[in-house]
């Protein structure tokens, strides 16, 4: 009985990973990152875009006391990115590079973010986005100052969210408008 049920409760983990990856990829997806927000509409500006999305996610879950929940969002996050470069016919022997070179950059970029975040200085989040974000060439101080302050809304509504409630109110992403 005990098997069914580990078996269950990781099934329901991955799901609950998956549903909450999906919400910070839809919440990445939105135009006005990619306009008024500064971010390039590229490969790698929407991984930068995603990147910031699932790790502050992962963050508040984690504080949360769901370190396995974090993971399972993490390896949501990483079975897309699998699936994505095969699509785009990336070889089967360059995908594990790449992903390795991928998941590199997240734990680099999120470890930079956390210790940002963990200081509480809201206005540094300006010089991390010039660092860490693929932005746009025609990109100026008011959309590193937007898309700064989208970061540290992100991080505002998740820090207040109280630990019972984690699993329903992560999925509340702001939406932007261009």
């Amino acid at each position: 009985m005990k098997l069914f049920s580990r078996l269950f409760s990781r099934r329901l983990k991955e799901d609950t990973g998956t549903t909450l990856y999906r919400a910070a990829l839809a919440a990445a997806r939105q135009p006005a990152l990619y306009g008024a927000h500064g971010a390039q509409d590229t490969v790698d500006g929407r991984f930068d875009i995603l990147l910031v999305h699932v790790w502050l996610l992962i963050r508040h879950i984690k504080r949360a006391g769901h370190h396995d929940l974090g993971q399972a969002v993490f390896d949501a996050m990483f079975r897309d990115m699998d699936d994505s470069l095969r699509e785009l016919g990336t070889s089967d022997t360059v995908v594990g590079k790449r992903i390795k070179d991928m998941a590199r950059a997240f734990y680099g970029r999120s470890e930079s973010l956390n210790a940002l975040l963990d200081e509480g200085v809201a206005g540094d989040i300006g010089a991390w986005v010039q660092r860490n974000v693929s932005l746009s060439k025609t990109v100026d101080d008011t959309d590193i100052n937007r898309l700064s302050a989208y970061i540290y809304d992100i991080e505002q509504r998740f820090a207040s969210v109280d630990d019972a409630d984690v699993l329903h109110k992560m999925l509340a992403f702001p939406a932007i408008d261009a």
